[in-house]
């Protein structure tokens, strides 16, 4: 499948490589509005002067695309997917949806109404610990999840100048964001409300809050809370993934690192600790796989647009709530 590469900055390497290195994947364009950047990418990548356009419209319908693969920043996205529906492509966009819910809406409808194929990259879900974790629930393994927290602990975004430190609420919409599609995606059910307090530390370096405790409620009536400090000088237990606990009447699943345990401690049961095997994935790059393979059996991804505005609702509800001290409902977005 032949594909045009929207970004060159730094992610957009990730998805040159990706891209370069999937079996059915040919890149026939790049666009890049960077000269910059546009200049980087043939001299470290050797990229044909061109195949690098400016923007997506002077790509040559001659080329034969099948898809765009968007890896500019968020508030570049709605653009992008307008060009790439209005010219019946499909398209591969990197999180968040936008960075604002009204263009996420408008985003959605207008992919819908192309009929084509949108793909969201929440990468976190495909991993093996989220994977396994939503098999052994939907096998109700401790029984019926009641509870879920997550907490996580970074040093996240050190960079001085960069969007991550100068915009607000950063850490909690592009972090934030995998942890909370992961949340819906292994409990299997989406939320109905969010409220929400965040703060800094004295010595952090982000301009926006970087600290947080969000509480979710879902629709199969689970509470999940989210803790997390994006500034932290110490230990960092987990990585990006953060630790998991989730709580059933069988005891609990826990994401220890990057590994997943059942445990149940009660008197009235024999005591359970139980390393439990992860599923395999699908393989180095399950994204972008699940994207082509939806294409072909032309069928809605997971991930779709449509399915990822749900868990964008959630980086919205929180952020709202955080900035008006109340609760926030879903439906009310």
């Amino acid at each position: 499948m032949k594909a045009i590469l929207v970004g060159l900055g730094g992610r957009g390497y990730h998805w040159l490589s990706a891209c370069e290195d999937h079996k059915e994947v040919e890149l026939v364009a790049y666009v890049e509005a960077s000269e910059k950047n546009r200049q980087r990418a043939i001299d470290q990548r050797g990229i044909p002067e061109n195949k690098i356009f400016v923007d997506l419209v002077d790509v040559p319908k001659s080329l034969g695309a099948d898809f765009v693969v968007d890896v500019t920043p968020p508030s570049v996205h709605e653009a992008i997917a307008m060009k790439s529906f209005d010219l019946g492509l499909h398209l591969l966009g990197e999180k968040p949806l936008s960075d604002d819910f009204d263009a996420a809406k408008r985003i959605v409808s207008a992919g819908e109404s192309a009929n084509v194929k949108h793909m969201i990259t929440q990468n976190y879900r495909f991993n093996a610990l989220p994977r396994t974790t939503r098999r052994l629930i939907e096998d109700h393994k401790i029984g019926e999840i009641a509870q879920l927290d997550v907490s996580l602990y970074v040093n996240w975004a050190d960079s001085p100048g960069s969007h991550y430190v100068t915009e607000p609420y950063m850490f909690l919409t592009d972090m934030g964001i995998h942890h909370f599609d992961m949340m819906r995606y292994t409990l299997g059910t989406d939320p109905i409300s969010a409220q929400a307090i965040t703060w800094n530390l004295p010595w952090g370096w982000h301009q926006g809050d970087a600290c947080q405790i969000i509480l979710f409620k879902f629709e199969n009536g689970v509470f999940a809370t989210h803790r997390g400090i994006g500034c932290t000088m110490g230990h960092v237990p987990a990585g990006h993934n953060g630790e998991w606990r989730y709580e059933g009447p069988q005891g609990t699943l826990t994401w220890e690192g990057f590994d997943l345990y059942q445990t149940l401690n009660h008197r009235q049961n024999p005591t359970i600790r139980e390393q439990i095997d992860l599923d395999d994935i699908d393989g180095p790059n399950p994204v972008l796989n699940e994207f082509v393979r939806a294409i072909q059996e032309d069928r809605e991804p997971e991930c779709n647009a449509a399915d990822n505005l749900k868990s964008m609702s959630m980086v919205f509800a929180a952020v709202l709530s955080a900035k008006e001290g109340r609760e926030v409902l879903i439906s009310d977005l």
